[in-house]
């Protein structure tokens, strides 16, 4: 079995990175702005990191024959497979971002305020 091109492995190390920052992010912006639903994001970024970096081929690894808990999933139009950690952690963060993006509020700066009236005497002048 022929290792990953080079191709594959900057792929990875591209997504690693990507995932790491994300995480990161989310963490600390969740924690500064009290926000535990940025913390779901984070995990799913998290996961999505530890799938990656933990994907190891189990035959050549142990000698033994895969099971279904050790399947890859193909990614369609580019040749790399996730393992099934890696996309329970995309499914998460994708979840965590809708959740944040759909029940977050906004500030008090941004709620909407009606605009100040003016003088009758304005409105009536055609």
């Amino acid at each position: 079995m022929t290792g990953p091109t080079w191709y594959q492995i900057l792929l990875a190390c591209l997504f690693v990175a990507a995932g790491c920052t994300l995480a990161a992010f989310s963490f600390w912006y969740g924690a500064r702005q009290r926000n535990w639903l940025l913390h779901v994001v984070g995990a799913g970024c998290a996961l999505f990191v530890v799938g990656l970096v933990g994907e190891r081929t189990v035959v050549a690894g142990t000698g033994r024959p895969a099971s279904v808990w050790d399947l890859s999933i193909a990614v369609p139009l580019v040749p790399l497979k996730l393992d099934a950690l890696s996309v329970v952690g995309i499914i998460l963060t994708l979840l965590g971002v809708s959740v944040v993006l759909f029940l977050e509020r906004g500030g008090p700066a941004e709620r909407w305020r009606p605009p100040a009236q003016g003088p009758l005497d304005e409105d009536d002048t055609v």
